[in-house]
């Protein structure tokens, strides 16, 4: 079988998960061996994936949900108090102050508040995640599907854009629901079943949709489908995110 990403001979096939592992992907969220290559796995995981869990919208998630990086390591995000960490159970962060004299006023219960700009660090790496999860959907459901030359412009922004090349992606949350579930409490039972990857048709074209929770994500994988008019969804619950390799 091709690679749907390189189109060369899978050899050296790896398990690629559509859903990250580090955003609570198990086995239910994996391809079939032979369709991804190794090499292909591999720059995804150290030049793309890494990248975009590491900025909001993820990185939030996988703090609240307590995941883990693939070395076993705990999620971590610097504020202007100091570095949130994950703990093992979902809900709870811990805070290593930048200084003694917040760690004083967090302890005396002056501060009891964090806020986290909601503001994507790496847009472009998210752009490219996004894509190549929605081409693996397309896999999951055809295995020859990928290959057609439609996707060509969607494989090559996700594997090796060229420069200049544009694209977006659309971000819509409702705030109060989604911190709702995390005051109250939730198991990544909840969280994976909150969790939809899907594949649209729009004017002919195909368009990735990731919900997580209370969260949607839209992409196309066609660089020719246009953004939407964002007239029609104010902000701050909705985002336009237009990028450029």
């Amino acid at each position: 079988m091709n690679c749907i990403f390189c189109k060369k001979t899978a050899l050296g096939a790896s398990v690629s998960h559509i859903l990250p592992e580090s955003l609570g992907g198990e086995q239910w969220a994996c391809l079939p061996d032979g369709l991804v290559c190794s090499e292909c796995n591999q720059y995804f995981g150290e030049k793309v994936e890494s990248k975009a869990l590491a900025s909001f919208p993820f990185l939030p998630f996988r703090l609240l949900l307590g995941i883990p990086t693939k070395k076993g390591r705990a999620s971590t995000m610097r504020t202007h108090l100091g570095t949130l960490q994950s703990d093992v159970s979902p809900g709870y962060i811990g805070i290593d102050p930048c200084s003694s004299e917040i760690e004083t006023a967090i302890n005396a219960g002056k501060i009891s508040q964090i806020r986290i700009i909601a503001e994507p660090t790496e847009p472009l790496a998210i752009a490219r995640m996004l894509v190549k999860m929605g081409l693996e959907v397309v896999a999951a459901d055809s295995t020859d599907d990928p290959l057609d030359p439609k996707f060509d412009s969607a494989r090559k922004f996700s594997r090796s854009p060229e420069r200049g090349t544009n694209w977006w992606w659309f971000l819509g949350i409702d705030h109060a629901r989604l911190f709702a579930k995390f005051r109250d409490g939730i198991t990544m039972r909840e969280w994976q079943q909150g969790v939809s990857l899907s594949v649209h048709q729009l004017h002919e074209c195909e368009v990735f949709r990731l919900q997580l929770l209370d969260m949607v994500i839209f992409t196309p994988l066609d660089m020719r489908v246009a953004p939407p008019d964002m007239s029609e969804f104010p902000e701050p619950n909705n985002r336009l995110f237009e990028v450029t390799c």
